[in-house]
């Protein structure tokens, strides 16, 4: 006995690849802006930071591909629909922020070992001014967007542009330094701008990987769900309550008891009910699964099973 809700409305799915496309327009100017700035002054941190920013506008695309994929509708190869498509980009974005991590520890340290002449610092400092505040209000939008939906391909995005937020001030920090006489503290603002990336990357990582595992969702969600299910007129007692991620929904499978005398008809109407009621009640929950058993004592259910 299963019971699912209709796909995503295509309002909720247009907002979520409005939010993407935004994010990709936004990226799309911080890489010309920075790439032009970081070849007229030759920064080590800036550069990383433009490498931040053309991964940053990858990672949006695959956002964007991500939620598309995911708002299809079920077929006969996804019986379950494509929600985790989500998981996958955010998965994929992850990936993306390591291995820009990685390159800039590595630029950064031959640099440390090899110093360069940063010109236009004045111009730089400028550029990551600006930046932070177009960071500042993209992370704020697209976070926003990601609880509003349920998206976790737009809330990896989001941490993308907290880092590269982050990231500017490092940068900032960097370039005053040089100013004042110390180009190495250049390499050093980098190499904080990776790190602050590797450990977003580990969050988020950790994140998508649960929900592809199809790690049971948090305790309090599962309390809710028990709450519902036991407060369900006909229910005395379940078991065997089982939920995973999908994307941002939840898919729920369980067992309810009710009276051994019930007939069909009455049984299967309370398992609707129990369906019905937790879709209700908890919005995130795509799909419900309900076995009905009679609620018969220990010794009898086990001859029963033998018989």
């Amino acid at each position: 006995m299963a019971e699912q809700k209709a796909g995503e409305p295509a309002s909720g799915a247009a907002r979520k690849l409005k939010a993407a496309s935004f994010s990709i327009g936004v990226n799309a100017f911080l890489i010309i802006m920075k790439s032009s700035v970081a070849f007229l002054t030759g920064s080590l941190a800036i550069l990383a930071e433009l490498a931040h920013s053309f991964f940053d506008m990858l990672a949006s695309v695959l956002a964007y591909l991500g939620i598309k994929k995911a708002s299809e509708p079920a077929d006969t190869e996804h019986h379950y629909g494509h929600e985790k498509f989500e998981n996958l980009s955010s998965f994929a974005q992850t990936v993306l922020i390591m291995v820009t991590s990685i390159f800039i520890i590595y630029e950064a340290s031959l640099r440390i070992i090899s110093p360069r002449i940063i010109e236009s610092t004045e111009l730089g400092l400028i550029v990551m001014a600006a930046t932070i505040g177009i960071d500042y209000f993209v992370s704020r939008y697209l976070h926003r967007a990601s609880r509003q939906y349920g998206s976790s391909a737009l809330e990896a995005d989001a941490y993308h542009f907290t880092t590269d937020l982050w990231g500017a001030i490092a940068v900032i920090v960097g370039l005053g330094f040089v100013l004042a006489g110390f180009p190495v503290f250049d390499s050093i603002a980098a190499i904080i701008v990776a790190v602050l990336m590797l450990w977003i990357s580990f969050k988020l990582g950790r994140k998508s990987i649960n929900a592809l595992m199809d790690i049971s969702p948090s305790g309090p969600i599962m309390e809710r769900i028990s709450a519902v299910v036991s407060s369900t007129p006909g229910v005395k007692g379940f078991h065997n309550l089982k939920a995973r991620h999908a994307g941002n929904k939840l898919l729920i499978e369980m067992h309810i008891k009710v009276q051994p005398h019930l007939s069909v008809r009455k049984g299967h109407y309370i398992g609707h009910s129990v369906k019905r009621r937790l879709m209700k009640d908890i919005p995130e929950i795509k799909e419900v699964t309900v076995h009905v058993e009679p609620n018969l004592p220990k010794e009898k259910l086990r001859k029963q099973r033998r018989k």
